[in-house]
């Protein structure tokens, strides 16, 4: 049976994802609604043993957040941060099925 020790780090690292999109968006609301729905999420994929598909969804938000950043435009980066790690989402999920096979 798998440890369920990735709980926690899945928790933090979604739920402060979620707190940042309130911060950027400046509201309080948006960033308490954030950071809890993120933290679900991130607790189930830690649930799951998702260490490495949340890592990869991290890199893919910074990536994202980046090449917003450059355009100067804070709708742009909202867009692209989100993007980055949706499309990161997607590669993760599959490299998981590709080297979850043992």
């Amino acid at each position: 049976m798998k440890t369920r020790n990735n709980i926690f780090p899945g928790v933090f690292l979604l739920g402060l994802t979620g707190v940042m999109i309130g911060v950027l968006l400046e509201s309080v609301t948006a960033s308490l609604i954030a950071g809890v729905l993120g933290g679900i999420v991130g607790g189930f994929v830690g649930w799951i043993g998702g260490r490495r598909y949340l890592l990869i969804i991290c890199l893919g938000v910074l990536g994202g957040a980046a090449l917003g950043y450059l355009s100067g435009d804070r709708d742009i980066l909202i867009i692209a941060t989100g993007t980055g790690g949706a499309i990161a989402g997607f590669i993760g999920a599959q490299l998981e099925l590709f080297l979850g096979k043992k």
